[in-house]
């Protein structure tokens, strides 16, 4: 982003709160589909901030 500009867009599903959770989760043994839905996001958001996946690089 440049510098000055204010962020516009869809904000994110999952931040780094939910991320390190869903993290800990998935490391416990549960499983993706499952820790998603503890945290009440969808499973392919999950899988996808697992993965590291982030529109940060446009």
């Amino acid at each position: 982003m440049l510098p000055g500009k204010k962020h516009t867009g869809r904000p994110r599903a999952v931040g780094p709160a939910e991320l390190a959770t869903l993290r800990r989760l998935v490391a416990e043994g549960t499983s993706v589909t499952e820790a998603a839905r503890t945290l009440k996001i969808g499973r392919s958001i999950a899988y996808a901030a697992l993965s590291g996946l982030s529109g940060d690089d446009r």
